[in-house]
């Protein structure tokens, strides 16, 4: 991942439904304007031809995403591919399942992250949580799990890669977050938080929220913006998870301008 701050990105996790070849999605988004993406392992390409890949479109990789539990069988391949890549992180989605049911799960939990973080570190990549709005629970004794993995990950070994969208759907500040992990963060997540349009139930607690490109929601993104880079952003990792049958690719070209706008790309 380059050093410079403010490098503009896109996970794929966002195309999922798109029936593109693979190297027919990353072209449209080069079209847009996306030089960076956030992937996984490519089973039918080799590390190099990958590379390769991406390389001819004139655009390079932000950050892995892997899983817990494969990380933990066997972390080679997500290791062979950071170094083809010059990668030093791995995200994970959360936790299992069956860590988060309550406390004592989450205590377990970190362990495991914390054990499977200092494997990596041994050569030289950190292991980076990506957090839901679960993270965000009150346990019986009043901590929250976002607070007790903050307290209780390995700084040596793990990172944070927070989640706009989902620290305001757990009822967390961004700013804050951003501010507290300052030293512990090098890639954010950024998706909208927007209320549903079809409002037609406006009964107390009938309102949903809904996934959306950036600048379509309510989240404050200059002040986001601004608070990341002072925070340490390198790249800013665009995730829309679902778009209620809007073209992804059109949600993506309107989170790119959004950032565009506001100095990041």
């Amino acid at each position: 991942m380059p050093d410079s701050k403010g490098r503009l990105s896109i996970i794929l996790y966002g195309l999922r439904f798109s029936q593109l070849p693979y190297e027919a999605k990353l072209s449209r988004l080069r079209a847009i304007g996306y030089r960076s993406i956030q992937g996984g392992l490519v089973t039918e390409l080799t590390n190099e031809a990958h590379k390769s890949l991406l390389d001819g479109l004139g655009m390079e990789m932000s950050c892995l995403a892997g899983g817990l539990e494969e990380l933990q069988r066997d972390p080679a391949p997500y290791l062979r591919c950071c170094q083809a890549f010059g990668l030093d992180e791995i995200m994970i989605g959360t936790m299992p399942a069956d860590n988060r049911a309550d406390y004592d799960g989450y205590l377990r939990g970190i362990d495991r992250i914390n054990q499977t973080a200092r494997v990596l570190k041994q050569e030289g990549v950190y292991l980076s949580y990506h957090n839901h709005a679960q993270e965000f629970r009150r346990f019986p004794n009043g901590v929250r799990g976002m607070d007790l993995l903050y307290d209780a990950l390995d700084p040596n070994a793990t990172r944070f890669l927070l989640d706009t969208h989902w620290i305001q759907a757990g009822g967390g500040d961004i700013l804050y977050w951003l501010e507290k992990c300052r030293g512990r963060i090098r890639c954010l997540h950024i998706k909208d938080y927007r209320i549903a349009p079809a409002n037609y139930a406006t009964g107390i607690g009938s309102t949903h929220k809904q996934f959306a490109a950036v600048g379509r929601g309510n989240l404050p993104w200059r002040a986001i913006v601004d608070a990341a880079l002072a925070a340490g952003i390198r790249s800013f990792i665009v995730e829309q998870d679902y778009t209620y049958g809007e073209d992804p690719y059109d949600c993506a070209a309107q989170s790119y301008e959004t950032m565009r706008a506001l100095g990041i790309s």
